[in-house]
């Protein structure tokens, strides 16, 4: 893929036609797109960048040869980037990237190489990344990066929150994975293509979509990578894997406990244990799951035709009655008034 080059202090570009101004400082996250833009290309060039960038996440680099480039995306709670940059050190400050919530960081190495490291030389623990290697890293925990030559990476992040990653271990500050780790490869290639689109054209429901295969991509790639944490390790991964099975299979009406656990092989009383003390039960995602797409539905045009019946099939309701009574529930707001306040707004603007 190739960034094109704007200005040499930092820019950020959306995919609409509109000129956005320069910005004379960072905010926030340089691995965030622009507040209102679904994608940002920017740069950043030379020693008065390297200050700024290095106001918000701790870099070490020459300043004649500071250079790195970002394209950047937003899926649901999960940011793509396809980063370029020359010899540079991302210090171990443990900032989550610049953003205010614990952040994960999956890093895909597509050229070059790439040191990763905690402690020092003679305490800690390093690992050297090259081309398809790749690592889950713990944004909270302090693992510096070093690149001593140009790089190109793909960084997918997302925040401890995502309920895709039900009970992480946050034991290892990074995990390593090699090139023979297929998902890596394919999560990487997934991104790339992301970011390769026209984001703006893409309506509600294909984002949906487009996230819920990037996030069991990526829960996968966790689960492939995670290095077990004693004992409860094997709940961890069950709970993952489950959340997974929700996302792709929502839309069977006899989706719930009984038929999960049938699928997974497993008890029903034993796939209940899975989620206790967790914030939703299995029937509580399985819901979860059907009302967030249905909803994404009612705000889509394409979609502006379809009675609440079909609605119903293809979200997992069965019945308009049992879609309406979710959709209130949830939202204390009619399916019809969701809708026709949506497509008035794609009607104005």
């Amino acid at each position: 893929m190739t960034i094109a080059a704007p200005t040499t202090r930092p820019a950020s570009r959306r995919t609409a036609t509109a000129t956005i101004p320069r910005q004379p400082r960072l905010l926030g996250s340089p691995f965030e797109p622009e507040t209102g833009a679904s994608v940002s290309v920017r740069e950043w060039k030379g020693e008065e960048d390297l200050a700024s960038f290095n106001g918000v996440v701790a870099t070490t680099a020459r300043p004649e040869n500071f250079h790195l480039q970002t394209r950047t995306a937003r899926f649901g709670t999960f940011t793509i980037s396809y980063i370029v940059h020359g010899p540079l050190r991302f210090e171990a400050d443990c900032s989550n990237y610049g953003r205010d919530e614990k952040t994960l960081r999956m890093l895909v190495v597509l050229d070059g190489e790439v040191v990763l490291r905690t402690g020092d030389a003679l305490h800690g623990e390093h690992a050297t990344l090259r081309r398809r290697d790749g690592a889950l890293i713990l944004g909270w925990m302090p693992v510096s990066y070093t690149a001593s030559a140009a790089a190109r990476v793909v960084a997918v992040d997302v925040p401890l929150a995502n309920e895709s990653l039900v009970g992480l271990p946050e034991t290892a500050p990074f995990v390593v994975g090699g090139s023979e780790t297929a998902l890596l490869s394919a999560l990487a290639a997934f991104a790339l293509d992301l970011l390769r689109q026209d984001v703006e054209s893409l309506t509600p429901a294909v984002r949906a979509q487009v996230t819920d295969s990037l996030e069991s991509l990526f829960s996968g790639t966790v689960s492939t990578l995670a290095v077990p944490s004693g004992g409860d390790w094997s709940r961890r991964s069950q709970r993952m894997h489950v959340v997974r099975y929700i996302s792709t299979h929502y839309a069977d009406p006899h989706l719930g406990p009984a038929t999960l656990a049938t699928q997974l092989g497993m008890s029903k009383r034993s796939l209940q244990r899975l989620f206790e003390g967790e914030k939703l039960s299995v029937s509580q995602l399985v819901q979860a799951k059907r009302v967030d797409q249905v909803l994404l539905r009612l705000k889509d045009p394409r979609y502006a035709g379809t009675s609440l019946d079909e609605l119903a099939v293809l979200t997992g309701f069965g019945s308009a009655l049992a879609l309406r009574r979710a959709v209130q529930a949830s939202t204390g707001r009619t399916p019809s008034a969701l809708r026709q306040e949506a497509l008035s707004g794609w009607t104005l603007g």
